[in-house]
């Protein structure tokens, strides 16, 4: 299949800079369009020539027995209830290896205990591989997260690796240098107001319509509010529900469920809302079909259960 338009995808969806960038670099090195979160694809041979590169300038790493599987939005599951688990943008994964990859354009999005909150979960999870993280970013200031026996770091900036896009992919076919030309426009427009940068790209150029965007696959204005409100439904019929709600990435999941559940717990009770569930429906594990578009494009959404027992 081919990769979508990257001026179709700006207008189609309300993402920020940062996910608009991590999608044309996943479509860069897959060849194709956007994956599911967390699903396992081979990188085509332009993608894994890139990789590899990027390894090097991470790590040092000369070449690779096989080719490692690709994964955007890397699902490491919370350890219980109360943990919010954690994602980060990419993962290359072989038998005794995890490479992870988070990429920032905007300091402000830097959280504190982020990184090593990978580490830890990826080491958890993945006790038999050895495990790396590389850290893709505007300048800017950060803590590395402490050393372990069997982890690495490394902290790129975007001006390191801008170079690497070009040389891999600059002589590539139309479509994929449409998609470097908008990429490297956006990592260019970093420290500028993305709102402007993203309405002026999409000035409708004269002879052409752009999709108007659909509603279901629109972020809303106050998820967690909306989300409380399907608590309460919930809680008097028992129905089942999904937020429609189209969050930019897994982690924003990850959080928005911990911060119901926490919610949940702290309302004075006994109260119908103690029984109902926060809880993340995955496509690969979980079963059934998505209850929204977003759920259907991405894999994951975020459910809301009844139980006979409170949950807390």
């Amino acid at each position: 299949m081919a990769t979508e338009d990257p001026l179709r995808l700006l207008g189609r969806l309300r993402l920020g800079r940062e996910e608009y960038c991590q999608r044309l670099l996943t479509m860069l090195i897959l060849g194709g369009p956007y994956p599911r979160w967390n699903t396992p694809n081979a990188p085509s041979d332009r993608g894994a020539r890139f990789l590899l590169e990027l390894d090097a300038l991470s790590f040092g790493t000369g070449a690779w027995d096989v080719r490692p599987q690709f994964v955007d939005e890397f699902d490491l599951p919370r350890r219980h209830d109360d943990e919010q688990g954690g994602a980060p943008d990419y993962a290359m994964l072989w038998p005794e290896r995890l490479w992870m990859i988070e990429l920032k354009t905007e300091t402000a999005s830097h959280r504190r205990g982020q990184l090593s909150g990978y580490l830890d979960l990826a080491e958890h999870h993945h006790p038999a591989r050895r495990i790396d993280l590389s850290y893709l970013t505007p300048p800017m200031p950060h803590t590395p997260p402490a050393a372990q026996a069997r982890t690495r770091f490394n902290h790129l900036t975007w001006a390191q690796v801008t170079p690497l896009i070009t040389a891999v992919w600059g002589n590539g076919d139309d479509a994929e240098r449409r998609v470097v030309e908008l990429l490297l426009a956006a990592l260019d427009s970093i420290g500028t107001d993305w709102s402007t940068w993203r309405t002026a790209r999409l000035q409708v150029v004269p002879g052409t319509e752009l999709e108007a965007p659909v509603a279901d696959t629109q972020p809303t204005a106050d998820p967690f509010k909306e989300a409380m409100a399907l608590v309460d439904a919930t809680a008097r019929d028992g129905r089942q529900r999904a937020l429609s709600h189209a969050v930019t990435d897994l982690q924003d999941l990850q959080e928005l469920r911990l911060s119901l559940r926490q919610a949940i717990c702290a309302s004075p009770g006994p109260s119908p809302i103690h029984h109902v569930l926060p809880w993340i429906w995955n496509a690969t594990t979980s079963g059934g079909t998505a209850l929204t578009a977003a759920g259907a494009e991405t894999g994951y959404e975020l459910r809301l259960s009844r139980y006979r027992k409170p949950i807390c």
